[in-house]
């Protein structure tokens, strides 16, 4: 049965979380390991989905004022299309508007922006960009909340 947990970035499902996030967001692209995700960031928030004991999902909240930032959104690829990242959102979204935000959003993936579309958010980027140490291109997304 799928659980979501908010956890502090010295949790031992947090290090699990950085291999799922490098599995899924960096590994199919060859880009090497690395250990420097921004984790110890005092503005972040950890949202991991257990599975058991195993970390099948995870995303980071930043909260900043009326705005929240959605990071590093990654489920496990044999946990994809069961509702975790369904889930996923929905808490993160729902804790952004328990600490006062008015806004969330995301740089996407072009393959994710239906999923995304789908939860309400909308695409705001006036071009597709490239984002991270992948190269692939994403486009912002945000979401009105609260």
């Amino acid at each position: 049965m799928l659980r979501l947990e908010w956890v502090a970035s010295d949790d031992a499902r947090v290090r699990a979380a950085r291999a799922l996030r490098y599995e899924v967001l960096m590994a199919p692209f060859g880009v090497p390991p690395f250990h420097d995700w921004g984790d110890d960031d005092p503005a972040a928030f950890h949202l991991v989905a257990l599975d058991g004991e195993r970390v099948v999902g995870y995303t980071r909240l930043m909260h900043r004022g009326e705005e929240a930032q959605l990071r590093h959104v990654a489920v496990a690829f044999d946990a994809q299309r069961t509702g975790v990242g369904t889930a996923l959102m929905a808490e993160a979204c729902a804790k952004a508007t328990e600490m006062g935000a008015r806004l969330v959003w995301l740089n996407a993936r072009l393959p994710a922006v239906a999923f995304y579309e789908r939860l309400g958010f909308v695409v705001t980027s006036a071009e597709p960009f490239a984002s991270g140490r992948t190269g692939q291109l994403h486009v912002r997304m945000e979401r009105r909340i609260g």
